[in-house]
């Protein structure tokens, strides 16, 4: 119900656009599409591939010792190689699919600009649609032509505060420059 309120609000939103400038420009791409035949997509489906079958290999191995004997601590140590399994291939997914998502926008975004485009939809959501308004292989080619550095470790912002032992609870959309004078007031003594 909700995806189908969600479908009206759009068309509605497209019908206004339409009425209010005849001249607006709208069209469609498919985003599973452009994740799936994209090289990046590709990249990105083998690393989660190859990251989940290295961390199965450690699951299995822990799974056969409680298969041998079962104490304890081997099943303490089954457990544990599961939770990381979970833990890590969620949050490896999470982090690869917004590694994709932002390059998909960014070009999105370019095209829409480049091409004088009002709104781009998602062609899972459009009842009907000319095939001339589907950009999805003009997207792909695009995708095809970004890297993405799939093993690059996120850069945790630094903070200044957090090396003299200040709580590393602060707003993270503090600039240095406003970091720097409450660093330094924290590492005078009286």
């Amino acid at each position: 119900m909700k995806k189908f309120c969600a479908l009206l609000l759009m068309v509605a939103t497209a019908c206004m656009l339409a009425a209010c400038n005849n001249s607006s420009k709208i069209v469609v791409v498919d985003g599973a599409k452009v994740f799936r035949e994209s090289k990046p997509g590709q990249e990105a489906m083998a690393y989660l591939r190859n990251k989940s079958t290295e961390l199965q290999g450690a699951a299995k191995a822990a799974q056969e010792k409680v298969q041998a004997k079962q104490t304890q601590e081997n099943a303490a140590a089954f457990q544990e190689a599961v939770t990381k399994y979970q833990t890590t291939m969620g949050a490896e997914q999470q982090r690869v699919v917004g590694l994709l998502q932002d390059q998909f926008t960014k070009i999105l975004d370019k095209y829409r600009k480049d091409n004088k485009v009002d709104v781009i939809l998602a062609k899972d959501v459009v009842l009907s649609y000319d095939d001339a308004a589907d950009i999805t292989n003009k997207v792909v080619e695009e995708m095809n032509k970004v890297s993405i550095d799939l093993n690059a470790q996120p850069v945790a912002p630094k903070d200044d505060a957090a090396e003299v032992g200040a709580p590393a609870t602060k707003n993270a959309n503090a600039t240095k420059k406003a970091d720097a004078p409450k660093a330094d007031a924290g590492t005078k003594k009286p």
